[in-house]
């Protein structure tokens, strides 16, 4: 537990950089997707989370980007509630 967290706050700084590269390459200028960065699901690396609105959007992304795993998740469009 602890080698693994040594290990992520180590290459937070890379994955950062690479978040901040795959949202200027692939999601800038668009609407249908937001990025964020996320622990993978077995918790011992970074890995890209994009939320698309339809499966056309996630179409049309990568499922790695550099050294990190892309996570793709189809929510439909968002909704604003008054």
């Amino acid at each position: 537990m602890v080698a693994s967290r040594d290990k992520l706050l180590a290459s937070q700084p890379a994955a950062v950089a690479a978040k901040e590269a795959f949202v200027a390459e692939y999601i800038a200028g668009r609407v249908d997707c937001s990025v964020g960065l996320g622990v993978n699901e077995s918790g011992d690396d970074w890995t890209v989370k994009v939320f698309a609105q339809s499966p056309a959007a996630a179409r049309e992304l990568p499922a790695h980007f550099r050294d990190f795993d892309v996570e793709v998740q189809v929510t439909g469009p968002a909704v604003a509630y008054e």
